[in-house]
């Protein structure tokens, strides 16, 4: 029965889609494995298919110097999981949970410093040229979940989820020596999200979790746009700035309650419109995310090099009442670092790469593998998940899977 609630557990949290914790981590769009194991410091970088998703500048710089190829990429069915390291735990605690109001208890003490988190998704897409102008197509579907006890009541836990949909087309112009690029992309979503305070007795139970979810979810849609800079302005090492603007402000929503500074804010960024069962959730809105970076390319041999980047993620603008992104983050979760050694030519994408970092205040690392057309990477970070001042780092491994023609 253990194994079979344990189980309930995982396909409902997953299957069902949905979330997000209060006032403890920054709300982000997805990010790839690749990105996260050099410490989330690619804005600066992006010389393939993660560009989409960090800085579309780079969808230029995805392709081969000189193809005369109409299609570039083809990545099916570029699959993404990845879990805490404290989510096995987790699921057994909550599994073990009863009707007994003393057994919850004593699962919720244990359970108090053992959070769940864990997230699926599919990115398959097409690169390609109009006019020699490279651009690129694909669809996306991404699940994550987290629930964490409650601290104020261990006997419930703050369980949150958000499932998206959508499908993407973005573009990228280059001058003649491909050295400066910007790039513009739309992203269509439709996103179930959950946000709720669960009983453990109700995570133990598949089917009054289910409905539970399905009861009180978001139903909602968007319009997402994304837009960025790339310049590389010397062949020695060669040194690049970025920019990018994630969820540029398509629309903005007045009282919405910031995580960070407990303020009242009329937020801009990608606005959902729908059904709202909870118009508090944090996930009605992707506030705008505006991002520096810088990056250079040192080689160590004919065949060895490091690429060594630094980012400022989450940077505010302030106009009159409107606010785009979120105010009040310390200066550790938006700064981002990391080095990545990687062997071949560095603007040609790399057999293998090694890859180290800081990202929010706490160490990446991770490797990417290409093995003829099956790409592998892997990547483990932490984030802080701490409702507090003071922090607490939940350590998360992410893994990809692709086929690359």
């Amino acid at each position: 029965m253990r194994k079979i609630s344990t189980t309930a557990l995982i396909l409902a949290m997953l299957a069902s889609g949905l979330a997000e914790v209060r006032a403890e981590e920054i709300p982000e769009s997805f990010v790839p494995v690749r990105p996260n194991a050099v410490g989330g410091a690619f804005t600066a970088i992006a010389n393939d298919e993660d560009a989409i998703w960090t800085n579309p500048a780079g969808i230029a710089r995805i392709r081969k110097a000189r193809s005369r190829s109409t299609v570039n990429l083809i990545k099916v069915p570029a699959l993404v999981v990845g879990a805490n390291t404290k989510s096995r735990e987790f699921i057994q605690g909550v599994g073990n949970s009863s009707d007994n109001a003393d057994q919850i208890a004593a699962q919720a003490d244990q359970l108090g410093e053992k959070p769940f988190w864990a997230t699926t998704g599919a990115y398959p897409l097409m690169m390609f040229d109009i006019d020699d102008v490279p651009a690129v197509v694909g669809a996306y579907t991404t699940t994550t979940l987290k629930s964490v006890v409650n601290e104020d009541n261990p006997e419930l836990a703050n369980t949150n989820a958000i499932s998206d949909v959508g499908g993407l087309f973005g573009v990228a112009f280059t001058n003649r020596s491909n050295r400066f690029n910007i790039g513009l992309q739309a992203r269509y979503l439709a996103r179930y999200a959950y946000e709720d305070k669960v009983p453990l007795t109700t995570l133990a139970d598949g089917r009054a979790l289910q409905k539970q979810i399905k009861d009180k979810s978001n139903k909602s849609t968007a319009l997402a746009i994304d837009m960025g800079m790339l310049w590389t302005f010397a062949d020695f090492w060669f040194p690049t700035i970025g920019m990018a603007i994630l969820n540029a402000p398509s629309g903005c929503r007045s009282d919405y309650l910031n995580p960070f500074s407990k303020s009242r804010i009329n937020v801009c960024g990608t606005v959902f419109r729908g059904e709202f069962a909870n118009e508090e959730a944090v996930s009605t809105v992707d506030p705008t995310d505006i991002r520096f970076g810088i990056s250079i390319t040192p080689r160590f041999g004919h065949k060895l090099g490091a690429r060594i980047a630094v980012d400022m993620h989450h940077n505010v603008v302030i106009a009159g009442d409107k606010v785009y992104g979120l105010d009040g983050l310390d200066l550790i979760k938006q700064l981002h670092a990391g080095i990545e050694f990687f062997t071949g030519n560095p603007l040609l994408p790399s057999p293998l790469t090694f890859a180290f970092g800081m990202n929010q205040g706490y160490y990446t690392v991770g490797a990417s593998v290409r093995l003829g057309a099956l790409s592998l990477d892997f990547a483990s970070f932490g984030r802080d998940i701490s409702s507090t001042a003071s922090p607490k780092e939940d350590r998360r491994l992410l893994g990809g899977l692709s086929l690359d023609f």
